[in-house]
């Protein structure tokens, strides 16, 4: 090798990982979605104040943000396989643990862990929404339900939008821990190709720059979605 980065090598890989991006794409795009589900759902509880429920959402996200992405990810790759175990013993199910694909665990396992941070986010976007008009809401005989969602929740949105930015964003990042319970997405492919060759820097040089250009990609499509929802901010549209 004549110079330190051969560029057709870069190249190479650079074809080579594209057929990967879906993978990675697909773990951060359905972790999000789960998790913005479940982090409504917890926020709704907390804000209800339901009975025991309230109390184990704040314990999950005490949990679910105290501890790292890969020790959730491990927890959920070790356990719950032994959890169906013990539900198949006790109902006579017959469960093929060994069927259901690593990536399930990787979504389940980063869904609890960006819920948590999300239950936080919402949290935080619909206390920046004034209490007055919740009252309002109920003053012209809407529901809790119909005052949330028409009023708290779209202008709430408008709040969350950035923080949710962020959370994606990193959430891509953490797709590359995946590899570790045997999930084969970008940093993973990426990690078997320096095996096969120990041309560590130009296999990472092109890692880091698809991971730029899909962080970039991102940002701009959630600045448009933060735009759109700016007319709520305006009190429009309610």
């Amino acid at each position: 090798m004549n110079s330190i980065i051969d560029p057709y090598f870069l190249m190479e890989i650079f074809l080579k990982l594209l057929g990967y991006i879906p993978m990675t794409l697909g773990l951060a795009i359905t972790s999000m979605v789960l998790a913005s589900i479940l982090g409504l759902f917890m926020l709704i509880i907390r804000m209800k104040k339901i009975p025991v429920l309230s109390k184990l959402a704040e314990l999950y996200v005490l949990f679910g943000r105290a501890l790292p992405t890969m020790i959730i990810l491990y927890i959920v790759f070790f356990a719950l396989p032994i959890a169906l175990m013990i539900f198949a013993e006790k109902t006579g199910q017959k469960i093929e643990i060994n069927q259901v694909p690593a990536v399930v665990f990787a979504v389940i396992g980063l869904t609890i862990h960006t819920g948590a941070y999300l239950t936080e986010v919402f949290r935080a976007a619909v206390q920046s929404v004034d209490k007055g008009q919740m009252e309002a809401a109920y003053s012209i005989g809407m529901t809790w339900w119909q005052g949330f969602y028409r009023i708290i929740f779209r202008q709430a949105s408008v709040f969350a939008m950035p923080l949710m930015a962020n959370q994606f964003l990193n959430l891509i990042k953490s797709t590359s821990i995946a590899f570790m319970i045997t999930v084969m997405e970008l940093f993973g492919a990426a990690n078997v190709i320096c095996a096969d060759n120990n041309r560590y820097l130009e296999v990472y040089i092109v890692v880091a720059f698809i991971y730029w250009g899909m962080s970039v990609l991102f940002e701009k499509l959630f600045l448009v979605a933060e735009h759109k929802l700016a007319v709520f901010k305006k009190g429009s549209n309610l």
